[in-house]
């Protein structure tokens, strides 16, 4: 399924505020709530929409501290391994890599002893051969929001 501007429309609302009442959308783009009812529900089955969650505030909560760190995985073991990170909460992202790299890792902590501490364990994981790591000294932007061209 392909979405028209009318979807691209709705996407773009709920993306900014997953809270948004369905009447609220209608009202906006001037259509009938049965008909945008419809519409998201078609989009939440396609695929198109895969959640709806809060966004928390990670300095408020203590995770303030931002690290990417990149894993060198025995040959052909980067897929395992990744599945493997995949199980510890404090990786935000992992990507697979073409490079000298097999993998990058976005992780939260708490602070610089979290991190040492997660670094050690992940450091024995079997198949790791390293890691790099750089400390984020601040985030200028973090965005979760996707760019819907105008369609």
């Amino acid at each position: 399924m392909s979405i028209d501007e009318i979807d691209a429309k709705i996407l773009k609302i709920l993306q900014a505020d997953g809270r948004t009442a369905l009447s609220e959308i209608a009202r906006r783009l001037d259509m009938g709530s049965a008909t945008i009812h419809e519409r998201v529900n078609t989009l939440e089955e396609e695929g198109y929409i895969q959640d709806y969650r809060a966004v928390l505030d990670a300095e408020l909560l203590g995770l303030d501290n931002v690290a990417f760190i990149r894993v060198e995985t025995e040959a052909g073991r980067f897929s395992e391994v990744a599945e493997r990170l995949a199980e510890e909460g404090a990786i935000q992202e992992i990507h697979e890599l073409t490079g000298e790299t097999d993998l990058l890792l976005k992780v939260r902590v708490g602070d610089r002893e979290d991190l040492t501490d997660f670094l050690s364990r992940i450091g024995k994981y079997d198949g790791v051969v390293s890691t790099t790591t750089d400390v984020a000294l601040r985030s200028v932007k973090e965005e979760n929001r996707l760019h819907i061209p105008e369609r």
